[in-house]
């Protein structure tokens, strides 16, 4: 609710910030929110609402496509208030190669 729109460039940007924070913890799975990846590329707060947007589109559409360099296994609220989603990331093995 309420979350902006992405277009296709900023939606690519944001994945490969995403495997990028995966790679760097030298993790392949990884429960994080939005906002632990924002935080982590020390971007500005509307940041992480963006890829939150990302990331619901991703786990709505049902999309696992090697461009993005992961796929959403599941969501679950962190809070009682449903915000923010804990997301849980796959990279994908092609991903490596991505950064």
């Amino acid at each position: 609710m309420g979350h902006r729109r992405t277009d296709s460039t900023r939606r690519y940007n944001y994945a490969h910030l995403i495997c990028a924070y995966l790679l760097h913890n030298n993790l392949s799975r990884a429960d994080v929110t939005a906002r632990d990846i924002a935080q982590f590329h020390h971007l500005a707060g509307s940041s992480s609402q963006s890829i939150s947007a990302l990331l619901n589109f991703l786990y709505s559409n049902h999309i696992r496509e090697t461009r993005f360099g992961f796929y959403i296994m599941g969501t679950a609220p962190f809070k009682k208030s449903d915000y923010p989603h804990h997301y849980t990331i796959e990279l994908i093995d092609q991903a490596h190669g991505l950064l």
